[in-house]
């Protein structure tokens, strides 16, 4: 993690709106969870170009992360990162 923030060196959110909004991911994060991690439950989303990434908990901590495409709301596990150790803000 470099600078900015997560994804590099973000200044503000994007400025092409996406068909998917926000609340909509939210919804679609939640919709997958239920079929692939039953008992899981999501942070608010954070937006990104073209696509909203959602931190995933379970029992209280963060587990994962997915994200939903801003254009036609597929998801995409994060199964890449592995176990999450801790948060740091700059």
């Amino acid at each position: 993690m470099m600078g900015g923030g997560m994804m590099g060196n973000q200044r503000g959110p994007p400025t092409i709106d996406m068909p998917v909004t926000k609340d909509q991911a939210a919804k679609i994060a939640e919709n997958y969870l239920k079929s692939n991690l039953p008992g899981a439950t999501t942070e608010e989303p954070d937006v990104f170009y073209g696509y909203y990434t959602i931190h995933i908990l379970k029992d209280g901590k963060i587990y994962g992360m997915l994200s939903v495409n801003g254009y036609g709301g597929q998801v995409w596990y994060h199964s890449w990162h592995g176990q999450s150790i801790q948060m740091r803000a700059f």
